[in-house]
């Protein structure tokens, strides 16, 4: 079996200068030679759940369900809203319910901010759900804070970054050990 993986990184947050955003394209530049990394950047054009809509064909749908199926872990990085899951990202997570693309597919979603607890925690639920395997390097109680040391920084600050550099760094090394002992 090949050592390389592919991770699929995806922001909660549609904002361009999103923390989230930043974060994923930091750990893009930090990443192992061995892994292919793909920021998923279509979350805004997938259309609102709709149950009754789950069997016809949507170019949106079948983009997001793909680029799930492709990737051997999904980095998934989302900001708390009014103590609640960003829109974007429940919808997105709605429409894969019943599909299984995240069945038993290792999944990585570290907290951000110290701040956010609640939806870091509603989240962990739903991926539950889903049937995803949790990585224990990133479960809801793991906060990845160095990011607010700088929060206007762009990602190429955050990769080099004396004190956030090599906690990212460190978070892709426990991923690939989680990885590497799932396969």
């Amino acid at each position: 079996m090949s050592n390389t993986f592919h991770v699929l990184g995806i922001s909660g947050s549609l904002r361009a200068a999103s923390l989230n955003t930043r974060f994923l394209q930091a750990m893009d530049r930090l990443r192992p030679e061995n892994v292919s990394f793909t920021r998923y950047t279509h979350l805004d054009t997938i259309p609102l759940f709709n149950a009754d809509r789950e069997d016809h064909p949507c170019p949106a749908l079948t983009h997001w369900r793909s680029a799930l199926a492709r990737a051997d872990l999904v980095l998934l990085v989302s900001p708390e809203y009014a103590h609640g899951v960003t829109g974007v990202m429940k919808n997105a997570l709605d429409w894969i319910v019943s599909s299984g693309e995240l069945l038993d597919k290792p999944l990585a979603f570290p907290n951000l901010s110290p701040r956010a607890r609640l939806a870091h925690s509603q989240l962990a639920e739903t991926l539950q759900i889903m049937g995803c395997r949790q990585l224990t390097t990133c479960s809801p109680q793991a906060t990845l804070a160095a990011p607010y040391v700088l929060p206007d920084a762009d990602e190429q600050t955050l990769a080099t970054h004396p004190e956030i550099g090599p906690r990212l760094q460190a978070l892709w090394r426990n991923i690939a050990e989680e990885l590497s002992a799932l396969r």
